[in-house]
């Protein structure tokens, strides 16, 4: 029987086959071919308990995309994006301050419908997003640090994201964006939080805006 850390990691580079394929075969009919990359903050929007206090974490992210010509001012773009993501906070444990991070790995898929105003693009869509990796929290109580492997994840994110692009020379751009999860990254039933006196009903929803910058080819 394979290690399970070994099953993972075949698991990763079959995703990664597959969104290298998919990208490939999209890009024969698409208008132009992309890359793009930045920093992200991410954080977890939901009911926290009081006394706690979520707050972001600076994350990163990088992909690729393909742009298919819908009419002279509108566009479709689906992109495969390797993102970080996660939130820190601070709540009493134990009768002392604790700060906590929590960090994810996600392969996010947003379809962007994109309206072009010139120089300038507002955009808007849907997102799947896949859970890659092995979340990890670590723990700060005072001077020491634990980090806990969580497997009660959901395995599956969607959201709705909306930004803008602006094009700055021909073929780069900026892009600010705003993604927003709609279903719980956490299992209900995952007792970490509550034991951390965070929240009691675990319906954290992913939330993050990315700053970034990007390569028409």
């Amino acid at each position: 029987m394979p290690p399970i850390t070994q099953t993972k990691s075949n698991k990763m580079k079959k995703l990664f086959a597959m969104v290298v394929l998919l990208l490939s075969t999209l890009g024969l009919g698409a208008q132009s071919l992309g890359i793009k990359g930045g920093l992200g903050y991410s954080t977890l929007n939901g009911g926290q308990m009081s006394g706690a206090d979520i707050k972001g974490r600076g994350t990163y992210y990088a992909g690729a995309f393909v742009e298919f010509p819908i009419t002279f001012f509108l566009t479709l773009q689906p992109e495969v994006i390797y993102s970080e993501q996660g939130a820190k906070w601070e709540a009493t444990y134990l009768g002392q301050k604790a700060s906590l991070q929590l960090k994810t790995s996600y392969i996010n898929i947003p379809a962007m419908a994109k309206l072009k105003l010139g120089l300038l693009s507002v955009m808007a869509g849907p997102q799947l997003g896949f859970l890659v990796g092995t979340p990890t929290q670590e723990i700060s109580v005072g001077n020491s640090s634990v980090k806990l492997n969580k497997d009660t994840f959901a395995a599956i994110d969607f959201g709705i994201a909306a930004g803008v692009e602006l094009l700055l020379i021909k073929g780069v751009f900026i892009d600010l964006r705003y993604t927003h999860g709609l279903i719980n990254t956490l299992d209900r039933n995952n007792s970490s939080l509550k034991q951390l006196q965070i929240s009691n009903k675990n319906n954290f929803k992913n939330a993050m805006l990315t700053l970034g910058v990007g390569l028409k080819i």
